[in-house]
């Protein structure tokens, strides 16, 4: 879905894979896909990582708004029901939703972070199953 989605992203003029300037001693990971705006750069993260990279993403995003280095940001996170189907771990909005007040408080004067969760539309047993190692990821 990732890789569908950076595609359809790149061709309608987003830059992937973007550096951002954001901290001061060291600069957080590349952001996955990001289009400038009339407001400012505007980021999209997709979460494949465990539930600490999606952290990552949004602590991420914030400081870029807190810091009117964005002008938003949006997760893409799976849903609890899809969830169970991916990778163990796997970010995904139910594990952060008790987080959303800390983001909520984020002092800034303008900006949007987002989470969007992403659902399935339907389930089969004659598509192959994500191969994973003995620690939950999966394997390439």
């Amino acid at each position: 879905m990732k890789t569908e989605m950076m595609a359809t992203l790149s061709r309608r003029g987003w830059r992937l894979e973007e550096p951002l300037d954001i901290a001061t001693a060291t600069r957080p990971g590349k952001l996955d896909a990001v289009r400038n705006t009339r407001f400012g750069p505007f980021a999209i993260e997709w979460e494949t990582g465990n539930i600490s990279s999606s952290h990552r993403a949004l602590n991420k995003m914030a400081l870029g708004i807190l810091k009117t280095k964005l002008a938003g940001g949006a997760l893409v996170v799976p849903s609890r029901k899809l969830y169970k189907y991916l990778t163990d771990r796997v970010g995904n909005f139910a594990e952060l939703e008790p987080y959303l007040d800390l983001w909520k408080a984020v002092p800034c004067r303008q900006g949007l972070l987002q989470i969007f969760v992403v659902e399935y539309d339907a389930t089969s047993t004659d598509v192959p199953r994500i191969a994973k190692g003995t620690d939950g990821r999966a394997l390439t």
